[in-house]
């Protein structure tokens, strides 16, 4: 049945939608009230019965996807409040600190060493195939030592992890993040496809992350910012005596290797490194006998504090985009990049990035996009390698706009405002990803014959 409106209303109210989220997040409105107000838009401008359309279809992708991020986020946010208060998170963080800054080394140094640092690191969790969030959850408060060391501002610390965890983790060759996966299964090629013009891409995207976020963390403490925990971070105190570092780093290596070579559940892995990291810090806990198993209680209800929010925020911004999702007009927008008449390997980035832009999910962009772009561009002579590699670093591009909810979940974990923690994300994200994408695309185009 013709909607009373005209079709064009369907468009714009998708654009008005897009656009209400990023300018009420932006001024710092709750993500939970952003979803639901760019919903109303979209409702009201399509004629759509509210009552009706929010208690099914908004409220459908909500509670699906708190399902799927809540218990990732909670036992990531257990494990990681254990590091906190026990002070393993010093032990790491001095670690890797003292290796990296000498005392003699200069700002400029010390930012690069601290950027790349937390970038490799959460990097090579990811790439092994451990979940994004519990990976950004494991290493927050290990980046927040390290930071403190450098006197790197917090509102930076999401930007930098997500160069590691967002970035060449899931888009590298031989990676065992969803996207790779998903390309494999739809392209029938390996996970090593594109492995020149793939490394090529990731040197890329770490360089200009660390560049450009140098230079921002430069002006910023010449703005006369410094670093400084925030309110909800818990902070062991520099004094108090902590694990050995080498121990501190077990509950972390137990859980990537229960998850990777045991293939044990995400969220049971994270949760026995939970269980493992009381048995071994549990002398270094606060307070004795019922005071210390008060602090158990604690943790648990700051855990699922930590989780709630952030994964609600998310909720109610999938329930706006599912009702987009809906429109015909959504379909009909991704059918029309596919009759450009463009290059195939430009026609295969926009129509990649679209999806990602639309979704705000770079596994969606692969899912919907490669199937259909892919004979299109075998057909023009481009290798099945090359659609493979090329949309891996395309799909994350425009997956992280201000109302993605990797951003949401991020600024969350770190209580971080939109205006403050959003542009190191930016830069990570989508500058660096998009001189990525651009360097394996002409690389595998120009030299088809490699590897």
């Amino acid at each position: 049945m013709e909607r009373p409106w005209f079709r064009v209303m369907g468009y714009v109210s998708i654009f008005l939608g897009l656009a209400a989220v990023i300018c009420l997040m932006m001024r710092r409105w709750s993500p939970l009230m952003v979803g639901i107000a760019a919903a109303a838009v979209v409702i009201f401008m399509n004629g759509l019965p509210y009552g009706e359309t929010m208690m099914t279809t908004f409220f459908d992708g909500f509670c699906t996807s708190f399902q799927s991020l809540f218990p990732l986020i909670f036992s990531g946010s257990l494990l990681a409040q254990v590091y906190n208060r026990s002070g393993a998170v010093n032990a790491v963080g001095d670690m890797i600190a003292n290796a990296l800054f000498k005392e003699d080394a200069g700002a400029t140094r010390k930012y690069v060493s601290c950027i790349l640092a937390m970038a490799l690191a959460s990097g090579a969790l990811a790439f092994c195939g451990l979940n994004a969030l519990v990976t950004l959850m494991a290493m927050y408060p290990i980046a927040l030592r390290l930071m403190e060391r450098a006197n790197v501002p917090k509102r930076f610390v999401m930007g930098i992890l997500s160069c590691g965890v967002y970035t060449f983790a899931m888009s590298a060759p031989g990676s065992a993040e969803t996207v790779n996966i998903l390309a494999m299964q739809a392209l029938g090629t390996s996970s090593y496809e594109g492995i020149v013009g793939g490394i090529a891409a990731c040197i890329v995207e770490i360089l200009v992350t660390t560049v450009l976020t140098t230079v921002m963390i430069k002006k910023a403490v010449a703005r006369g910012e410094r670093f400084a925990y925030g309110p909800r971070d818990v902070v062991a105190t520099s004094d108090a005596k902590c694990p050995n570092a080498m121990v501190s780093l077990i509950p972390l290596l137990v859980l990537v290797v229960l998850f990777n070579l045991f293939k044990v559940n995400i969220f049971s892995a994270t949760m026995i490194a939970w269980l493992l990291s009381l048995v071994l810090f549990w002398k270094y806990l606060p307070g004795r006998g019922r005071k210390k198993r008060a602090e158990i209680l604690k943790i648990m209800q700051a855990a699922g504090e930590q989780a709630f929010g952030p994964v609600s925020a998310v909720g109610s911004i999938v329930g706006f985009t599912t009702i987009v999702q809906s429109l015909p007009e959504f379909q009909n927008m991704l059918d029309a990049v596919f009759r450009l008449d463009l290059s195939p390997a430009v026609i295969l980035i926009a129509a990649v990035c679209m999806i990602a832009a639309l979704t705000s999910s770079s596994t969606a962009a692969i899912r919907i996009a490669v199937p259909i772009v892919a004979e299109r561009c075998t057909e023009a002579g481009l290798s099945l390698a090359f659609v493979h590699r090329v949309s891996c670093f395309a799909c994350s591009i425009v997956d992280t706009l201000p109302y993605g909810t990797a951003v949401i979940i991020n600024l969350g974990i770190a209580d971080l405002d939109m205006k403050g923690g959003y542009p190191p994300m930016f830069v990570a994200t989508t500058l660096a990803t998009a001189c990525g994408t651009l360097v394996c695309a002409l690389v595998m185009y120009f030299f088809p014959y490699l590897p």
